[in-house]
């Protein structure tokens, strides 16, 4: 080396541990490896545990991840954080809290709960829309001290990478939904799958009850084509018909039904088991303990007249209507409230008590474990009340049955379900207030999730 290239070199060392960092260089010369990110599994199931870590880094480096997801509407959402390499050179993003960015505390979810859209108005708040067909697509970048950048793709989908589902459509006896079941073995236990009060079919779900090892159909009820456009007066005998047709499946286990509902989907279905009993298991998040007014868009109208949600043999069964005032109707309608807990705290203190009695789910009568799940900040309704009083109810008629209450601290209406990404999550939900903390929401759906999957199979399986 000519003596004016060894003057450059030094001088640029010097220069360079002046400034506390370490030209890229000499990565060789103290054996340092390659600088990677990586997502373990890089293509995860619907719920399923994961991991990020980087490595290539020299002890104490910094180095700053960033993630970055497109949404349904194809609206970027974006999150950093610093952290600060460990003894071996890497940073376990689960396991090492960052030194700055958009969160505090070791979280594998920070992330992804601490994401902010980049290209929407800030002065209207909106929240991370979900993929219910594809699921979700997380692109996560390291940049290590000396400005060297590492990426990676992370995805979660619905349905186990490399496993093929068979999908049967329902659409008999005025039914309609989709079976899905491994292609591989079985028969399976089989699980219903009841929505909320969106409608509709959920065939992310049972995509990925299925990959999980059961026969799930997505039942839909009602906002459906050829099925009532409104949750009114839905007939029990139609959720009967579902149960029957399940039991007649050859891929379904024999006595080895159950039953999954949430929010309006749960209150159907503790309703639908208690007078069936054919469920070996039956799951409730977010869920009512009464029936409910019905709803329809005349709601809004100076005429209404309440209407109940269900009917059996042709007749409405009893409900408790809502005691909503002109003024906060006008704001629901404008998409401001901040949240409907206290209409329905109103509405059952304004009811008498024989409708209350007569309303109130009978759930002493289900013949199967039940398993509720709620979060005790939900805005769109007092889950957290309505399962403890779900829960005295089955403790009063010495309910012989497992039951258990999981409770997501400070989680809102989403907290019982794995979404991915959930900014803004709490503050609405396609115009409804959610409740919840981003963070707890995350936490609470993987937990809610996994107990969720543990318990039909510990009761199906048998």
């Amino acid at each position: 080396m000519r003596k004016g290239q060894l003057w450059l070199r030094t001088a640029l060392w010097a220069f360079v541990v002046v400034l506390g960092c370490e030209p890229a260089w000499t990565a060789s010369a103290r054996g340092a490896t390659e600088l990677k990110i990586v997502a373990a599994p890089s293509v995860a199931l619907y719920g399923e545990p994961f991991s990020w870590k980087v490595t290539g880094l020299r002890p104490g480096e910094r180095v700053t991840v960033k993630a970055g997801s497109k949404d349904a509407r194809m609206i970027l959402w974006e999150s950093e954080a610093v952290f600060e390499a460990d003894a071996s050179g890497g940073v376990d993003v689960g396991r090492q809290a960052p030194v700055s960015g958009g969160y505090g505390e070791a979280d594998i979810f920070g992330l992804l709960w601490s994401m902010k859209p980049t290209n929407s108005d800030p002065k209207k708040p909106i929240a991370y829309r979900n993929d219910g067909v594809n699921g979700w697509t997380v692109d996560l970048t390291a940049t290590n001290s000396v400005g060297t950048t590492a990426a990676t793709r992370f995805r979660c989908v619905y349905q186990r990478p490399g496993e093929a589902l068979v999908r049967v459509p329902l659409e008999q006896d005025g039914l309609r939904g989709f079976l899905y079941y491994p292609a591989e073995g079985g028969p399976f236990p089989g699980v219903i799958i009841l929505g909320g009060s969106e409608g509709g079919l959920f065939e992310g779900w049972a995509r990925a009850f299925a990959s999980n090892g059961f026969a799930a159909l997505t039942l839909a009820w009602f906002a459906y084509p050829s099925l009532p456009e409104e949750l009114v007066e839905i007939p029990l005998e139609y959720f009967d018909r579902a149960t029957a047709w399940m039991k007649a499946q050859p891929k379904v286990k024999a006595g080895g039904l159950g039953l999954m509902g949430g929010s309006k989907g749960g209150e159907a279905a503790l309703l639908v088991a208690s007078r069936n009993s054919d469920f070996r298991a039956v799951v409730a998040m977010t869920p009512a303990a009464h029936m409910w007014e019905g709803h329809t868009m005349k709601f809004f109208s100076p005429d209404y007249q309440p209407v109940s949600s269900w009917s059996l043999g042709g007749q409405p069964l009893p409900f408790i209507s809502f005691k909503v005032s002109p003024e906060d109707k006008e704001l629901e309608m404008k998409g401001e409230l901040a949240s409907f807990v206290k209409f329905f705290k109103d509405s059952l203190a304004q009811a008498d008590p024989a409708t209350v009695e007569k309303a109130a789910i009978p759930v002493e009568k289900i013949q199967a474990p039940i398993l509720l799940i709620s979060g005790t900040d939900d805005q769109i309704w007092p889950a957290e009340e309505f399962c403890a009083a779900i829960m005295a109810r089955l403790k009063k008629a010495g309910f012989p049955y497992e039951v258990k209450h999981l409770s997501n601290e400070k989680g809102g209406h989403s907290s019982c379900l794995p979404f991915l990404v959930t900014a803004n999550r709490g503050l609405l939900i396609d115009g409804d207030p959610s409740g919840g903390s981003p963070q707890a929401d995350a936490r609470g759906g993987y937990r809610s999730w996994a107990e969720t999957i543990a318990f039909l199979h510990r009761h199906l399986d048998r």
